[in-house]
């Protein structure tokens, strides 16, 4: 009798973790035919009566409105009876609910939400219950608010990803009125700032192309298989090519800075073979090797007069043009003022 109460036991435990949360469901037959390769040999009746006693217990639901009737757990249900998650693994998990929102798709974070609310009373009652509300993530920038993509669009381009299979959609390129219908081969997906990048390859061309979703817009996920890369590795390209932006290559910087305003650059280097060197009188010469990229220039024009690039000539020649032009647009309004 105890062996068999076991067996019962562990029949009972499988089909819980088989059953899905609603809107899908499960058949007693598939059930059945899920039961027979982890050993368990019973009949349709017998699984629709532990069906029945195990929905007095737990919050499962049962579809009666069309044939074959399904089960499923119900949307509020909590999964009392699984293993408790630990403290370290509910903060993790709340972190990541705040802060890698729009990179999971959307099927994933419902599916999710239960986790996240077994992780929020898990610590509730911890001194770590309003950990994920006291940390933040800020941008070193102006915290510009995130461009909005369409939920369709959102959907396709996380579908596409997960089964390799390409996107077609019409596309709007910066600058244009007009969108454009092209086929897509996903790649991966990135975040720069607030926006949203697929990265991808067009047509039959094999560079590499950024998409921001926000552009995008009547996608449709095609049968046809995406194309890849002989040895892409997403991951480190994403910290290596990706990061520059409008890129033109490896440089040696060279630049005075006054010492208060790069002090932080002795703690957070530009480079691992950056080097400081005091000049006197305030100021200090740094020396690292970085991407010549549009954020490059965008950084040390953000210093305004705290900086001087010496090298390269033609980075020294662009900065100074630049600001050069930015100061004229002062002084013509100063003038007109005057005058």
């Amino acid at each position: 009798m105890k062996i068999r109460s076991n067996d019962t036991l562990m029949r009972q435990w499988e089909m819980l973790r088989m059953i899905p949360r609603a809107p899908r469901r499960i058949s007693v037959r598939q059930i059945l035919e899920n039961l027979e390769p982890l050993g368990f040999r019973t009949s349709s009746r017998t699984i629709e009566r532990d069906l029945q006693n195990l929905s007095t217990r737990f919050q499962l639901i049962a579809d009666d409105s069309e044939k074959p009737f399904g089960w499923s757990w119900s949307r509020e249900a909590n999964f009392a009876f699984t293993p408790r998650l630990s403290i370290s693994q509910s903060v993790a998990l709340l972190l990541s609910q705040a802060h890698l929102r729009q990179l999971l798709p959307a099927t994933a974070m419902n599916e999710l939400m239960p986790v996240f609310d077994m992780a929020r009373a898990e610590v509730s009652t911890s001194g770590w219950g309003e950990w994920a509300s006291r940390t933040a993530i800020l941008p070193m920038g102006p915290n510009l608010l995130a461009p909005e993509v369409e939920t369709a669009v959102q959907v396709d381009v996380h579908r596409a990803l997960a089964s390799r299979r390409c996107l077609s959609g019409w596309y709007r390129s910066k600058g244009k009125d007009e969108p454009k219908e092209m086929i897509m081969h996903p790649l991966g997906l990135l975040m720069r700032g607030s926006a949203q990048y697929l990265v991808c390859m067009l047509r039959d061309y094999t560079d590499i192309r950024h998409l921001a979703l926000h552009r995008l817009s009547g996608t449709r996920v095609l049968e046809m298989e995406a194309r890849s890369l002989p040895d892409f590795d997403f991951q480190r390209y994403a910290t290596t090519t990706a990061t520059a932006f409008q890129g033109q290559g490896r440089i040696v910087l060279e630049a005075r800075f006054r010492a208060q305003a790069a002090e932080h650059l002795r703690e957070t280097p530009l480079s691992v073979d950056q080097t400081i060197s005091d000049l006197g009188d305030g100021w200090i010469r740094l020396r690292a090797t970085v991407e010549d990229d549009q954020t490059l220039r965008w950084w040390l024009m953000g210093f305004g007069s705290n900086v001087r690039v010496d090298s390269p000539p033609h980075l020294c020649d662009a900065v100074g043009a630049e600001l050069a032009q930015a100061a004229s647009y002062y002084t013509r309004d100063l003038e007109e003022a005057v005058g």
